[in-house]
């Protein structure tokens, strides 16, 4: 049948052909095609697709063929709803077949159309695999069916498709036809939202090709639908081997945003606008991705840059708010890990976001100096490092994303350290944040550093070059390859060899601190003992070099030498093994110095110390004697005498003679064998510059020797020389500097060693009291003073010295010292000597320097042992300790040990000033320690709030009890006491003071302030004329902080109304206004008051602010207007009730009070003096009162829509304001009233006066006059 077929075909007259197939039955037809399609292999040399085109040819529409026509048509569809696999040829039978079919469908009628595509359908729903082409006559029958505007057949069909059970090998296909067919709007919104179901039913492997289908079909429309299903699935997502797959789908959605830019917009605007959509890996990774895309690029960033940094200072105002953090917590950890997970996901599948991330991280970096400029400083210990601020946090996230980057990817290594040696060679103001990259790439990967030493070996050349404290920190970041690799050890010798005579003093100090660091290493590895015997011969042999070089500097400038001699001194106690080398150095040097001859008086040759001396030139220190001496006695004591040769035992028996006589002579000299009594101390002279240096090397050589240990005779020699040394002070201090002034000011640092001077304090201040050999020193008050603050100052040194460090001896050194410190304290009362010896002076008495050194030990040990912090305050309360007795520790609560320190410190306070002259300087210091106290509180804990009431509840009664007439101390308590009110919510005290401030200034309804000679009966008795003025600043600081925080919180409050947990934004609000009415109750006080000059100022300023949170919280509301609470009606209550309706009171009287002023001036005739004083107070008043008119007017704008949509009348609180007769600049008004402003105010005048012709020629005061009337 077949063959006659085929064999009619091919006559021209097709009329035989038709009557074949008319005298044939459609399932003898049907059959034959059918078996036509199952032959793969042509037999009877008939081709299957030639047969079908014959039969359709053989069927012409025009005599009413088109059943058979169609029965082809069924016949294909039914051979293409069997896959079979197996049989190759197939698939390529289906395309020629299908590309047979496809013309005819455009012939046949609607129900023939219908009824193919319902046959398809159903193929679809018995969930088998299928040959894909079927989809192809699918979309054709759709899109015909479309142009005939057939709606019902096409909403049969479409349904039929949903209902359908799709096989996971066909949803891409389908995805595909959906493509190629013509979809409506809400149509294709159905198509879109069941793919994207259909993404969670599918095998991994086939995601990707399913997702490029639906970024394809995004170009019709609903490209928000499919991001966000796209988004949502992987979101949602936790398959731990699917990081390869989720780059493929990164790379189509970056390919198909490259095609489509509405598409990566719409990206964009997603991820921006929904803030916990940035916490999502997979969103941020995408983003990353997009952001290889040039036009998109700065866009990305920018969303990055200022959502990383929001969030960090977002952070910063949580902390600081704790009530707030309660509602609507705020995480920064969790942005910060997203980010570093994706840098993790990147060494698994997610390559294309490496690029992005390196220059994301350099950005931040950056963005974070652009801000505020931090250059590179010498780090030390106990100062610690200040990188708690948002800008900070910034920059080491961008450190720390690039130092895994680093780790993982060779591809962005080269780049990484390029840019770092670009930063530090131009000193960019980042150049601390690189460095410390650097320092911590070479420490965690010294491995993969190696391949890239050339690029750190350029940065080396310009070393000499570098500011001192770059360079310092650059050594210190490459010394660990110094250490391992003796290449690159011997190159940078090189350059410090260079260095070393250069021509500026940083070059070559530079080079000493790298010779310390590469002798120090070499020291360490001597000293472990792990290397063979010829590595450490080696070690030994670069040592001795290194000391050899070392040796040089001892000719250089003082800087240099002093930094030398510190550095071998430390090595040396470090090291006691290599003691001996350096004491000889250093002794070789002093030697040259030290006048032998025993009859000279003099045992300093102070003319070879100082340059200049005797020939007339400007005269400066050249040999740092005292330093010289104070390392070479560190050295000789690290000494292990039985281990040393016989020539250096020689030399130190030598030494030892030397330092006797030269203690002996030294406390036998006076002025006059220095040549110093009757000589000039002028500072404008030469020679009054030469001997200033004479006795500052003379002050420095203060008790170093240790020989006999601390006895009475040694301490008579102390004291003795003490009193040289007090001496010379006096000279110094009663001398003249180059204008002509007294050196009141003059200091020389001490250098005595930690060991010395906390063994005389400890001995001085003993338990035993008059036992001790040192207990007579403290007759000597400036002694006294002078061991408290040097004992404090050689802690510090010690501590921060690099080179040795001895943690635990450190720390208990900080608990003795502070313990006799606070035994001092608890001690003397305010009758002490201690406490008034200096009453005549500007110098600190003892007790205040004890608060002071004090308060440098907590703020040392809690930057230095931050997590030994509560055991370091447990043990200077412990009095067990002290006595001996049974030590048993009862673990407390980090917040329980703080306040009892502060208990304590609170007797000592309440000691101070009880007594017949209160000592409010040394009470001043006392309280800065607690200040300090309060602030490491933990306010998570749960006891936060009970252990800080008993703070508040001391500080209040301390304030209602003593009249204390001291500003500095006033502002310390009441500081502190708003501070810690704030902190644990309770007001009332703040209200109650600014009760007393309404009392003691007057009522503004009397018009005039309390000038009579009756005392208002106020309850604080801290408020008074000498303290009233910093109590009232102090108490606008906190109102301004916490408007503004109130402020930021609304913003916060809006976040979490967008939640579901409708019981917690209801609470959230209750106290928000619970807040804000507690504050506008504090304003009415002050509002009520008669405040002048700056209090008046900033009280328009605070009212500004106050309108602002109020109009901001109003506009809130307006979102939800069915939502008024009797919480939100009290608020608007005391603002109208409480601060409006005085407000307007006040503008009045100090409006009147204002033209009195100008009234008294003018009579004192002065209208021709140019008052500039007076000028900068109207141009400042001339924006004040427009700002805060426009504020509230603002205010009562927005209140009255709330009124309209929430249908409550809230203007029935406000007092609406009389019309005003000046104009407000729009431009001008929202600019904060800063310094920078006040100098732009005469342009901003200027802007003002011409809004009418009449005002040009009118001065200030007119102006004025005419605005408050």
């Amino acid at each position: 049948m077949d063959v006659e077929i085929f064999r009619l075909n091919k006559q021209t007259s097709k009329g035989k052909l038709v009557e074949f197939l008319n005298e044939s039955s459609s399932q003898e037809i049907a059959a034959l095609v059918k078996e036509k399609l199952d032959d793969y292999n042509c037999s009877n040399d008939v081709d299957t697709v030639l047969l079908l085109r014959s039969i359709l040819i053989g069927s012409p529409i025009e005599g009413g063929y088109i059943e058979r026509r169609f029965m082809v048509v069924k016949s294909v569809i039914a051979w293409l709803s069997n896959e079979e696999r197996e049989k190759l040829e197939k698939s390529k039978q289906a395309s020629s077949v299908v590309n047979l079919i496809l013309p005819e469908i455009d012939l046949l009628p609607r129900n023939m159309l219908k009824e193919a595509a319902m046959d398809i359908t159903g193929i679809m729903n018995e969930n088998k695999p299928v040959q894909l082409r079927i989809l192809d006559l699918f979309s054709k029958i759709w899109n015909v069916l479309s142009a005939t505007d057939q709606l019902n057949d096409l909403s049969d069909i479409f349904q039929s498709l949903l209902e359908a059970e799709w096989n996971h090998q066909l949803i891409v296909g389908i995805s595909s036809a959906l493509n190629e067919m013509e979809l409506t709007s809400p149509q294709l919104e159905i198509i879109v939202k069941h793919m994207t179901r259909k993404l969670t039913e599918m095998e991994m492997e086939g995601v990707p090709p399913f997702i490029y289908q639906l970024l394809l079909l995004s170009r019709k429309g609903h490209k928000r639908l499919v991001l966000n299903g796209i988004l949502d699935y992987f979101n949602s997502t936790s398959a731990d081997d699917a990081s390869r797959m989720e780059g493929t789908v990164m790379l189509h959605i970056t390919f198909a945003i490259k095609q489509d830019k509405d598409l990566g917009d719409e990206l964009v605007k997603l991820i921006k606008n929904n803030k916990s959509s940035q916490l999502e890996l997979f969103n941020i990774a995408c983003l990353l991705s997009a952001a290889r895309i040039h036009r998109l690029q700065d866009t990305i960033f920018d969303l990055f840059k200022s959502s990383i940094v929001s969030i960090y200072k977002d952070k910063e105002k949580s902390d600081r708010s704790l009530w707030i953090s309660k509602y609507s917590p705020l995480d920064a950890e969790m942005y910060r890990q997203v980010l570093l997970d994706v840098v993790e996901k990147s060494a698994s599948g997610w390559d294309q976001v490496v690029q992005s991330l390196t220059q994301l991280s350099l950005i931040l970096m950056d963005s974070s100096t652009n801000n505020f400029g931090h250059a590179v400083t010498t780090t030390s210990r106990s100062y610690g490092v200040k990188g708690d601020g948002p800008h900070e946090q910034v920059a080491n996230l961008g450190v720390d994303i690039l130092l895994r980057l680093f780790k993982y990817h060779d591809v962005v290594r080269g780049e990484i350290l390029e840019q770092i040696t670009s930063r530090i060679v131009s000193r960019s103001d980042n150049a601390k944040d690189f460095l410390r990259l650097l320092e911590n790439i070479i420490r965690e990967y010294p491995d993969a550093v190696e391949n890239y030493l050339t690029n750190i070996k350029d940065t080396l050349d310009f070393l000499s070059f570098l500011p001192l404290a770059t360079a310092q920190h650059l050594l210190a970041a490459i010394q660990p390859i110094a250490k391992t690799n003796e290449h690159f050890r011997d190159g940078l010798i090189l350059v410090l060899r260079k260095s070393l005579f250069a021509k500026d003093t940083d070059g070559r100090q530079m080079a000493v601190g790298g010779f310390l660091n590469i002798l120090n290493d070499q020291l360490t590895e001597i000293a472990s003992g792990e290397n063979d015997g010829q590595a450490t011969a080696a070690s030994e042999g670069v040592a001795f070099e290194i000391l050899g070089l070392l040796r040089r500097c001892f000719s250089q400038q003082c800087e240099i030498r002093t930094s030398a001699y510190q550095g071998l001194g430390s090595l040396s106690q470090q090291y006691p093994s290599f003691a001996g080398d350096i004491f000889e150095l250093l002794y070789a040097q002093f030697v040259k110095n030290f006048e032998r001859d025993p009859s000279s008086t003099n045992p300093i040759k102070l003319e070879v110390c100082v340059e200049n001396a005797t020939n007339g030139g400007y005269p400066k220190i050249l040999e740092p004697i005292h330093i010289l001496l104070a390392n070479t006695l560190k050295a000789m004591n690290a000494i292990h005498v039985k281990s040393l040769p016989s020539v250096t035992r020689d030399t130190l028996s030598l030494f030892k003679a030397n330092m006797k006589s030269f203690v002996l002579r030294l406390s036998r000299a006076t002025l006059e064998d220095f040549e110093l009594l009757n000589a000039s101390s002028d500072m404008a002279t030469h020679i009054g510059l030469r001997n200033t240096q004479y006795a500052s090397l003379l002050v420095a050589m203060e008790y170093e020797y240790t020989d006999k240990g601390l006895t009475k005779k040694s301490s008579e020699m102390i004291g003795i020389l003490y009193k040289k040394r007090k001496a010379l002070m006096g000279l110094l201090t009663g001398s003249t500097n180059d204008k002509g002034k007294k050196n009141s000011g003059f200091q020389v640092r001490s250098c005595v060693s930690l060991d010395f001077i906390s063994t005389l304090l400890l001995n001085m201040f003993s338990k035993e009291e008059k036992d001790t050999p040192a207990h007579d020193l403290r007759k000597d008050i400036d002694m006294v003073q002078f061991i408290v603050t040097s004992t404090c100052d050689s802690l510090r040194s010690s501590i921060d010295d690099e080179y040795s460090q001895e943690d635990d001896r450190h720390f208990k050194l900080c608990v003795d010292i502070c313990q006799t410190y606070m035994h001092i304290l608890t001690k003397e009362d305010s009758d002490s000597t201690y406490a008034n010896q200096n009453s005549t002076k500007k110098a600190p008495s003892v007790l205040v320097s004890i608060a002071a050194s004090i308060l440098s030990i907590f703020e040392i040990v809690n930057n230095v042992w931050p997590k030994k912090f509560v055991e370091f305050l447990n043990e200077v309360l412990d009095t067990s300790v002290e006595t001996n007795q049974p030590h048993n520790p009862i673990k407390k609560s980090r917040n329980r040990v703080i306040v009892e320190v502060v208990l304590e410190l609170k007797e000592v306070v309440t000691r101070y000033l009880s007594g017949r002259t209160p000592i409010y300087k040394e009470v001043s210091g006392i309280m800065h320690i607690t200040s300090f106290l309060i602030d490491r509180l933990d306010k998570k804990n749960e006891d936060y709030t009970a252990r800080s009431l008993h703070v508040v509840k001391w500080l209040n009664n301390l304030a209602r009890e003593r009249p204390i007439e001291d500003s500095v101390l006033a502002k310390d308590i009441m500081s502190l006491l708003i501070r810690s009110c704030a902190s644990v919510g309770e007001l009332d005290h703040v209200q109650s003071i600014c009760e007393d401030i309404h009392l003691f200034t007057g009522d503004l309804e009397m018009g005039v302030a309390n000038d009579s000679q009756i005392e208002p009966d106020i309850t604080y008795q801290i408020i008074n004329l000498k303290t009233f003025s910093t109590i009232t600043t102090q108490i606008f600081e906190f109102l301004d902080s916490s408007l503004d925080d109130l402020t930021w919180c609304t913003g916060r409050l809006k976040l979490c109304a967008a939640g579901p947990d409708e019981d917690k934004i209801r609470k959230f609000e209750k106290e928000y206004c619970k807040r804000l009415i507690s504050l506008m109750i504090i304003l009415s006080e002050l509002v009520k008051a008669v405040l002048t000059d700056v209090h008046a100022e900033s009280l328009f300023k605070t009212l500004v602010k106050a309108y602002r949170t109020l109009h901001t919280f109003v506009k809130y509301k307006i979102v939800y207007p069915q939502d008024i609470s009797p919480d939100f009606i009290n608020v608007i209550s005391k603002a109208g009730t409480e601060i409006t309706e005085r407000m307007y009171k006040f503008l009045t009287v100090y409006g009147q009070s204002q033209q009195q002023e100008n009234v008294s001036v003018k009579k004192k005739g002065k209208k021709k003096e140019v008052n500039l004083k007076q000028r900068a107070k109207i141009q400042r008043e001339s924006r004040m009162i427009p700002n805060l008119i426009f504020a509230v007017e603002q205010f009562e704008r927005h209140l009255i829509q709330l009124s309209r949509k929430s249908r409550v009348d809230f203007m029935q609180y406000m007092k609406r304001s009389t019309s005003r007769d000046f104009k407000i600049q729009m431009s001008l008004i929202n600019q904060e009233s800063s310094e920078e402003e006040e100098e732009d105010e005469k342009a901003k005048t200027e802007a003002v006066s011409n809004d009418s012709e009449t005002e040009e020629n009118e001065g200030p005061s007119t102006k004025r006059a005419r605005r408050d009337s």
